[in-house]
């Protein structure tokens, strides 16, 4: 006596390809979406967090602490103390996708106080459609917001 194996027939097995090629063909946009997002949220909080931590220098050192941004695709952040060349903390991310406007190679200083002494207040992150903007007020208050620098 032969058992029977069981196994899929051909059928069966297109019909689960054919399934699951529709299925990956509805999931796998809306997946690199979230990766995009993710990648530049993470960029967009790595400059947040350099924007802190040089207010938070300031504050410490009782001096002025800039940060010089380095605007482009690809982008760099430095956090220096004016009339030095001593880099306290740097990002760079000149490999990335991302890019990042606002005024070319500007320095955003921040005084003993922690507030904001440079005219330059917004940088914008890019990525695909995806836009991130850093908000710096007068007062040293920082944050970070869907949309562009000098719109919604």
């Amino acid at each position: 006596m032969h058992k029977r194996q069981g196994a899929f027939s051909l059928v069966e097995m297109m019909v689960t390809i054919a399934v699951l090629a529709i299925v990956l063909g509805i999931a796998t946009p809306s997946f690199l979406e979230m990766l995009r997002q993710n990648t530049l949220r993470s960029q967009a909080n790595e400059l947040l967090g350099l924007m802190h931590y040089a207010r938070t220098e300031a504050i410490k050192r009782r001096v002025n602490v800039a940060v010089t941004v380095t605007p482009g695709n690809g982008w760099k952040a430095e956090v220096v103390q004016p009339g030095t060349t001593t880099v306290l903390r740097s990002i760079d991310k000149t490999t990335t996708s991302v890019s990042l406007a606002g005024a070319s190679a500007s320095d955003i200083v921040f005084d003993l106080r922690g507030r904001r002494q440079s005219n330059q207040n917004c940088f914008q992150l890019s990525y695909y459609s995806n836009n991130r903007r850093l908000l710096i007020e007068a007062g040293g208050s920082i944050k970070i917001e869907s949309g562009q620098c000098g719109g919604s």
